[in-house]
């Protein structure tokens, strides 16, 4: 009796080590830590038809370079990110852009939420001298249109297969890997995004072909479905680096207004997901370089809107 005791005791100790010892990654939500940021946030986009000389638009703005400074403690996190003086680009060649970037993430259990705002205001048409050759010298590289506007508001939803698998960790800010780990996840998304203009988004005066899309002035969409996907994150001697890659669809509804008229139709999109980080992540301290976009598109038959925020 007391032998099979014992081994029913061990057997319970044993288990009960290896659920520890499971768990891939320390967290350090009992800690005050402080971090800071340094980066910048691009959206370029591009608009595809038969525009005649050319069938690609590239629009471009002109950013300012990002600090970011964050604390977290428990359950409360706040981090604040400011444009620093300065622009990357010309602004005689690019003007200058408007934008706000607000973000929010938090996890409950197996989920990780991410719910982002994105507004952009002024952009430049690149190569604008391929559409036609009378468009005036001072735009020939660069023709400027300072009221046009782009937004996106999203909610995303990450629901991870694996229940030792934690994005808190995974991005390196209040906690760390302490070996390999990889799961299936599911990102259920929605959103509304679009382009809007004062006046028109395209320089369709410019254009041989001459249709009703390209007199819009505003182009929008609301969307909601699912990414199914696969993450991976390791910490080899301090060294983390992890991948989040996702294909999958959403259900659009989408417009666009043209000469006091609105078109509306019914679809499909595909979604990208794509998260990419690498850096050294310690017990007291971590430096990580991280990459994320976001894509966006809307399709009217033969014209196409591509954005991607990132």
């Amino acid at each position: 009796m007391n032998r099979k005791l014992f081994i029913l005791i061990l057997f319970f100790t044993q288990a009960c080590i290896s659920q520890t010892d499971s768990l891939p990654f320390r967290s350090y939500k009992e800690n005050l830590v402080i971090h800071s940021s340094l980066g910048y946030n691009a959206a370029p986009f591009s608009l595809a038809g038969d525009f005649g000389q050319v069938n690609r638009l590239k629009y471009r703005a002109n950013l300012n370079p990002i600090m970011g400074l964050g604390v977290a403690y428990k359950w409360f996190a706040l981090n604040v990110n400011f444009k620093l003086p300065g622009y990357i680009r010309s602004t005689n060649s690019y003007g200058r852009t408007n934008y706000l970037d607000l973000t929010v993430k938090f996890g409950i259990k197996k989920w990780f939420f991410n719910i982002d705002l994105h507004a952009y205001r002024g952009f430049g048409i690149k190569d604008a001298n391929l559409i036609t050759e009378n468009i005036p010298v001072s735009s020939r590289n660069i023709l400027l249109n300072d009221q046009l506007n782009t937004f996106s508001f999203s909610i995303n939803g990450y629901r991870f297969h694996k229940k030792g698998f934690k994005m808190k960790p995974a991005l390196g800010i209040v906690g760390r890997y302490l070996k390999k780990a990889s799961s299936f996840y599911i990102k259920y998304t929605t959103n509304i995004h679009g382009i809007d203009a004062a006046n028109k988004i395209m320089p369709h005066a410019y254009f041989e072909n001459d249709k009703a899309i390209h007199r819009s002035n505003n182009i929008s969409a609301f969307d909601f479905g699912a990414v199914p996907g696969w993450a991976h994150i390791n910490n080899i001697n301090g060294w983390q680096y992890g991948v989040l890659a996702g294909l999958g669809g959403v259900i659009q509804t989408k417009s666009y207004s043209f000469d006091g008229t609105n078109r509306g139709f019914l679809g499909l999109a595909p979604r990208l997901d794509l998260k990419v980080q690498g850096g050294y992540n310690v017990d007291n301290w971590f430096l990580m370089l991280t990459s994320s976009f976001d894509n966006k598109s809307i399709r009217f038959n033969e014209f196409q809107y591509q954005q991607v925020y990132y």
